[in-house]
């Protein structure tokens, strides 16, 4: 019998880069207990393309642009004046990474559309953050 070859997320981390759109040359991972992070996926559009001639009464399609789903990550909040998200939810742009437990980086530029802190209560105080990946993100080896 085959043994499986799925693994789990510990150890994938969420990081900001030191510049934006593409220009990041250092990453540091954000200060606080990452708790999920949901990668951007990829999708293609399709354009119908369907004619008066079209064989056998069938609709026909060409390949659109691709376009990446936002990423977000859940943490455990700690209050803090020098929040990295929250500096990048104010500069509008970045560029981020995730990087998967193998080390396998994944790098994208985005802009950042939405930051919430914890809700200070009796539980965790779980914060979350989006960033809508802008141009082609890139994988990278470990």
């Amino acid at each position: 019998m085959t043994v499986t070859s799925a693994v789990i997320g510990m150890k994938a981390t969420f990081s900001i880069g030191d510049g934006f759109d593409g220009g990041s040359v250092t990453y540091a991972k954000v200060g606080f207990e990452v708790t999920s992070i949901t990668s951007p996926g990829i999708t293609r559009e399709t354009i119908d393309a369907t004619h008066l001639e079209s064989p056998d009464d069938f609709r026909e399609y060409i390949a659109g642009l691709l376009d990446t789903d936002p990423a977000t990550i859940a943490f455990n909040y700690n209050a803090s004046a020098a929040d990295p998200l929250y500096a990048a939810m104010i500069a509008g742009k970045g560029d981020f990474r995730i990087t998967f437990p193998n080390g396998v980086k994944f790098d994208f530029s985005g802009i950042a559309q939405s930051w919430k802190p914890g809700d200070p209560s009796t539980t965790t105080m779980a914060g979350e953050f989006t960033v809508k990946p802008s141009g082609k993100p890139t994988l990278s080896a470990a």
